[in-house]
């Protein structure tokens, strides 16, 4: 769904990857995107959750590559991390890039899951700095468990469908929007 606009979602965060740090990709299709559109790199420290993402990143020279482990969630591939400080090792990432199942009117970002949703507020929680990718489809949209307020966002890169009166309200609080 809206693969296009995930591609070039994706195709702009790659500018923001670059030598000499630690970053983490959370699991999704536009995260897998990012991946696969990933520039050449020297010395990046890459740690996901989505065995995919992983698996197509592994022989990739200059990144040292590594899966958060977890219990496995088939139907995203990706791993559930229940105990996520022994997961990471204590791994601080300079970026993090996280995708959306959805982004509720209070604008925190949702899913169905709860293990899904502590995950990806763990993935948050170890980074310096936090970047979104959600296409406009994934707005305005509800799911029962919190992952993570867009207050903690520093970055969000969506699509040119997004609504206006979201953008401007995400530009008041103080959120980046490309």
């Amino acid at each position: 769904r809206n693969f296009n606009a995930k591609r070039r979602i994706a195709e702009m965060a790659t500018s923001l990857i670059t030598d000499n740090q630690s970053v983490v990709f959370d699991s999704g299709s536009t995260l897998l995107q990012l991946a696969i559109q990933m520039p050449p790199v020297t010395n990046v420290v890459l740690a996901t959750t989505a065995m995919n993402i992983a698996q197509y990143l592994m022989h990739r020279q200059g990144l040292d590559v590594h899966m958060i482990g977890g219990r496995v969630f088939a139907s995203t591939a990706s791993t559930i991390v229940s105990d996520f400080d022994k997961a990471v090792g204590g791994l601080v990432a300079h970026q993090a890039f996280v995708g959306a199942h959805a982004i509720d009117a209070a604008f925190d970002v949702v899913d169905v899951n709860e293990d899904i949703a502590r995950t990806k507020r763990n993935l948050v929680r170890m980074a310096r700095r936090v970047i979104l990718l959600a296409d406009s489809s994934k707005w305005d949209i509800g799911a029962s468990s919190k992952a993570f307020s867009l207050s903690r966002v520093d970055l969000i890169i969506t699509d040119s469908d997004m609504p206006y009166t979201i953008r401007s309200r995400l530009e008041k609080l103080g959120v980046e929007v490309r």
